[in-house]
């Protein structure tokens, strides 16, 4: 009897009575769209990553968008939206594109979010990225903390010997 009891009451969400909330779609851009202004160009996601960083069991997502410009590298944002009973909801702004960084890789590493990144020196040229920065994020129940931010600088390229 007993065992039937807890199949109902896990079948029916656990008796709290609370909405669940839904899986979320494959295209977030249209949550995302209102939170990166492109002056007119398309924003594009470059990068997703999705785990459940609410710990409410259903998958949440990190996207990392940047404005498509047709042309150089425009920086990205990186948000997270959380899966909520009436849709997508985007909870924090991990890496806002006014910082000016490219975004190479999300991932998650237990309840932390890292964000790597190409990043410009003080000398750099846009064209040219010279460090590697991996941020590391920790949500804490409502929205990701400050970064904890480690900068590798990026090996040279070769320089062509000049002819004698």
């Amino acid at each position: 009897m007993a065992i039937l009891a807890l199949l109902v009451v896990a079948g029916c969400g656990g008796g709290g009575g609370s909405a669940t909330a839904a899986a979320l779609p494959p295209e977030l851009l249209d949550v995302l769209t209102s939170q990166v202004d492109c002056a007119g160009a398309p924003l594009v996601q470059v990068r997703q990553h999705r785990y459940d960083f609410t710990g409410d069991g259903v998958e949440d997502a990190l996207v990392a968008v940047r404005c498509d410009s047709g042309a150089g590298a425009p920086p990205s944002a990186v948000f997270a939206v959380a899966a909520r009973p009436g849709g997508p909801e985007v909870v924090d702004e991990l890496l806002g594109p006014d910082e000016g960084e490219i975004v190479k890789d999300l991932r998650a590493v237990g309840p932390s979010a890292v964000v790597t990144s190409f990043g410009f020196g003080p000398a750099a040229p846009r064209c040219c990225p010279d460090l590697e920065l991996s941020h590391t994020y920790r949500w804490d129940g409502t929205a990701f903390g400050d970064a904890a931010t480690t900068s590798t600088p990026l090996p040279e390229a070769p320089q062509e010997s000049e002819a004698e």
